[in-house]
């Protein structure tokens, strides 16, 4: 009877939950309040660009590997190597929540020093 129960209290949740890898595979991410800066996905999900808020061209700044380790948590790893002496650019982005063309995501901060994550809020197109 337990298990029964505990199925049914968690099967809402497993009902709702989203896969972020599909949801933003093929679209661009907008940081709220910006005209170009985010990041964009490959159709399949495995490559990234990212764009800053610059000049009148939107392009893209960097382009990055993408690794999904599940359907909310991805890892971006920097393609092309600038500087030889230096670690690629890593990010990790934790989605979430989506509603609508709206996404939030968690950036886990995995540079230098001792900074806090960041929520940040995207507009899908």
């Amino acid at each position: 009877m337990k298990k029964l129960f505990l199925t049914l209290l968690l099967l809402p949740s497993l009902v709702m939950a989203t896969d972020f890898k599909t949801a933003v595979s093929g679209k661009k991410l907008t940081f709220d309040g910006a005209t170009c800066a985010g990041v964009s996905f490959s159709k399949d999900g495995a490559v990234a660009n990212m764009y800053s808020e610059q000049g009148i061209e939107c392009s893209p700044d960097l382009s990055l590997r993408t690794k999904w380790l599940n359907d909310n948590t991805a890892i971006l790893v920097e393609k092309v190597q600038e500087n030889k002496s230096a670690p690629p650019r890593v990010f990790v982005m934790q989605f979430q929540s989506l509603n609508g063309n709206r996404v939030t995501v968690k950036d886990v901060w995995v540079g230098w020093g001792n900074h806090p994550d960041q929520i940040q809020k995207y507009t899908i197109k």
